[in-house]
Formats: structure tokens, C-alpha cells, sequence
């Protein structure tokens, strides 16, 4: 793994942190005699605040922020393999001296 990969991995690392921290919210919406009739979005808040009571995590949102994040991060890690390459070098083998039994 190069460098530029290397920087790709911790990028995507951060925005998976922020993904999952600062989140989607939405309200289910009732009517009387029908129930549930859908929801409408609130808006993003941290996790531990959230913007209402009554709000919960917009859970599909949030998957497809998580699958986004992926698909791009894996693209830009592979399109900074793809770089010049170097050669491969081995480290020079450690001589050891021997003990007399």
C-alpha cells in the first residue's frame, strides 16, 4: 500500500466517523382513522442531540450515505494504486554470528 492509498484509507476512515455521528432525522406522520401515513424529513443533528423528541434516524438515508461514501472512497483508493509504480526492494539480511556449542 502506497502513501496515496494510505491518505484515501484514513479519509474514509474520518468520513465513516462523521457519517455515523452527524445523521438524518425524520418524523412519522398519522392521521386519525388511517394511522401511519409516511414521514417527513427534520433535517441532520448529532446522534446524541437529534432535533426533536419525536424525530428518529432516517435509517435507509443513512445506508445509502454509508454505501456512498464506500463506493467513492473505493474508487479514489484504487485510482491512487494505479500511480507510478516503484520497484520492490528487500531489506538486506541481518547477519548473525554463530554460537559455538
Amino acid at each position: 500500500m502506497n502513501l496515496p492509498q494510505r491518505i484515501v484509507l484514513v479519509i474514509y476512515c474520518l468520513l465513516l466517523v462523521y457519517c455515523c455521528l452527524w445523521i438524518p432525522f425524520h418524523v412519522q406522520t398519522y392521521r386519525q382513522g388511517v394511522g401511519s401515513t409516511g414521514y417527513y424529513r427534520m433535517g441532520y443533528a448529532w446522534l446524541w442531540i437529534g432535533p426533536d423528541r419525536y424525530a428518529t434516524p432516517d435509517g435507509p438515508l443513512i445506508l445509502l450515505r454509508l454505501v456512498a461514501a464506500t463506493a467513492l472512497s473505493s474508487a479514489a483508493f484504487l485510482l491512487a494504486g494505479i500511480g507510478k509504480k516503484t520497484a520492490v526492494t528487500r531489506r538486506q539480511d541481518v547477519t548473525r554470528t554463530k554460537v559455538l556449542s
